[in-house]
């Protein structure tokens, strides 16, 4: 990626005036100005008029939205970002810096009120992540098919001298600022140009582009976008299951777009899967426990509509066919909850539905991915009817499509229990049976072999390997804090020794931030959704986290059991008493009384997210 200042002239300005903001454009007249008294809004209108920036205007790339906080409201604005590359001549940037503009009298950027600076705090955690994508050009929060709005062309159209522009008809649900962006939407029906410059939409996840030589003919751009909703965003343990209108949890859909020239042609692919929570009410809440017990709230019926409102709302989204696959083990609590879903997916009657449980442990175990084929057999005839969305490209004009041949009529959705390592390996699995089937219709590549693995051509097979290895960690950062499990397969093809031990440095990692941290990760997703009212909270960040007092426990606790239990065991005058033996067994009851004890008083040193605790 390289600092969009060196490619892309800043055209975005504003001035910070005495009881206003004025948002304007060296090169369009629409403006954007904001009324403001003592750090609130008054007022927002738009003005009509060209202007040129002056020594006073502060650049900007994108306008993020406005925040209310504790005593102050602000502008948040895009002031560093990276230029990620280009779908169909139309840039993608990647957030780098978001300031913090306060809505008071001649406000200066990054000057925090001292009642604002933790939520502030909180939000740059957030933001700090650089997972946070846009383009002025290019609606991120759809799939190219809806992107295209069913028209051979890019929606409604308006020509500046920065480019093609159109008036974007978002999906709200993954678009990451949409409750700080609202504010626009009333110049929807008076000021629709103002609405269609300023109201930059903002994706979480990742947007990976990569250019590829595939041989002499031909070649290619593949692209790989992953966005997350937004609706019950969280983080591991403390988000699970589905909401009461069908919503799940680390739900996130991932498209991979193959962009391919060739001497007499240029097709454009989409294929679409999805990721999600089971669609129940279930929880998995930590409790100091390597893996916590999970369980289920609720009755059949309760949950069984649940489950169909999830998957009526995705029929909706994703057409007809759900093609749902279920990774999660065949033992122990998931087990329990597998056998519930599958009740569950049997009383959809109103959305036709595949249902595959495969067990990945299982099947792949002893690193035997190869058996993976054995899924892709399964479902293979589900997911030639479910097809993809594939259209020429006018080769004069990149915002005609000449021909539209096939629209994707179906999804896969796969799951596990956290929607991360297993799950990113059989997407990545899925993802490369539909390039390879591609290419092998524009006799690129001329046997198909069957195998789940089956290679890619030239540079292609390592740019496909990165691409889904960089969404894996992606989505697992967000979700679980720390890179994904299993990448070492996902880069190169098998599982290794190394790749292990890098699994294990990892799951100790997530077992520490998802026990003591994450109530604190999600107060701060919960503040950048405008799920929390920091107006209406009172909320500072510990100093010292549970671990510190749980050391503190363990040591005093160990403390008592080793100096008391001996006396209890062994009277004064026993020769055993000075055992090697006797001390280690001293020691291992005084553990195993302790572990106990902790797991008993785990509430004492995890913390619980705001919105947990009333």
């Amino acid at each position: 990626m390289v600092d969009a200042k060196q490619l892309i002239p800043m055209k975005r300005f504003l001035e910070s005036q005495q009881d206003k903001i004025k948002l304007f454009s060296i090169d369009q007249p629409e403006q954007i100005h904001i009324y403001h008294n003592i750090g609130r809004v008054t007022k927002i209108e738009t003005k009509t008029l060209q202007e040129q920036k002056s020594n006073t205007s502060i650049g900007f790339f994108a306008l993020y939205g406005i925040i209310q906080l504790k005593n102050w409201s602000y502008l948040l604005l895009v002031t560093e970002a990276n230029m990620v590359g280009q779908i169909l001549q139309r840039t993608i940037l990647q957030v780098e810096q978001i300031s913090f503009l306060p809505l008071v009298s001649n406000g200066r950027l990054n000057d925090i009120h001292a009642d604002d600076q933790t939520y502030c705090k909180m939000l740059k955690e957030v933001f700090s992540t650089k997972t946070l994508y846009f383009s002025y050009e290019y609606d991120l929060s759809n799939p190219f098919d809806k992107v295209m709005g069913n028209n051979s062309q890019f929606g409604t159209q308006q020509k500046t001298s920065e480019g093609l522009h159109y008036y974007k008809i978002p999906n709200y649900r993954f678009v990451y600022n949409w409750e700080h962006i609202k504010f626009l939407n009333q110049f929807q029906s008076t000021n629709l140009p103002a609405l269609q410059y300023w109201q930059t939409i903002f994706i979480s996840g990742c947007v990976l582009i990569r250019y590829c030589k595939l041989n002499q003919q031909s070649d290619c751009f593949l692209i790989l976008v992953s966005r997350r909703e937004t609706l019950r965003s969280g983080r591991r343990f403390v988000q699970r299951g589905c909401d009461q209108d069908g919503n799940c949890t680390n739900f996130a859909e991932t498209e991979q777009i193959l962009i391919l020239n060739k001497q007499e042609s240029r097709d454009i692919y989409s294929f679409v899967q999805t990721r999600g929570s089971m669609p129940f009410n279930w929880q998995q809440q930590p409790t100091l426990k390597w893996a916590p017990k999970a369980t289920i709230i609720g009755d059949r019926s309760y949950n069984s509509e649940l489950c169909k409102k999830h998957f009526e709302k995705c029929a909706e989204s994703y057409q007809q066919l759900q093609i749902i696959l279920n990774l999660i083990d065949k033992k122990g609590t998931q087990k329990m909850l597998g056998e519930y879903f599958t009740s569950m997916i049997s009383s959809v009657k109103t959305v036709k539905t595949k249902y595959v449980w495969f067990d990945f442990h299982h099947e792949c175990r002893n690193m035997k991915y190869e058996n993976l084929s054995k899924l892709l057999n399964e479902i293979k005839e589900d997911i030639k009817k479910s097809g993809y969305f594939h259209a020429e490209i006018d080769k004069n004009n990149y915002n005609i499509l000449s021909n539209i041949h096939s629209q994707q009529s179906g999804v896969v959705r796969t799951n596990c229990m956290d929607c991360l390592d297993r799950t990113n390996v059989v997407q990545s699995v899925v993802s490369r049976n539909f390039l390879l089937h591609i290419l092998n219709q524009a006799n690129i590549i001329h046997t198909l072999t069957g195998e789940a693995l089956q290679v890619l051509p030239n540079d292609l097979e390592q740019i496909f390997r990165d691409q889904w290895t960089k969404n894996a960690d992606i989505m697992s950062v967000l979700y679980s804090g720390t890179g994904a499990l299993k990448t070492d397969f996902t880069r190169t093809g098998k599982r290794t020794f190394w790749g292990s031990l890098q699994d294990g440095k990892n799951s100790l990692h997530r077992y520490y931030i998802n026990n003591f941290v994450d109530a604190h990760n999600q107060n701060c997703i919960d503040l950048a959704l405008g799920k929390l009212d920091a107006d209406k909270i009172n909320y500072k960040k510990s100093k010292f986290n549970g671990v510190l007092q749980l050391f503190i426990f363990i040591i005093i606790l160990m403390y008592i059991m080793t100096s008391f239990l001996p006396g209890l065991i062994l009277d004064d005058s026993s020769t055993y008493r000075n055992s090697c033996l006797i001390k280690l067994f001293i020691y291992g009851i005084s553990l195993f009384i302790t572990s106990k004890i902790l797991l008993k008083t785990h509430y004492l040193f995890i913390s619980k997210p705001i919105r947990d605790q009333n």
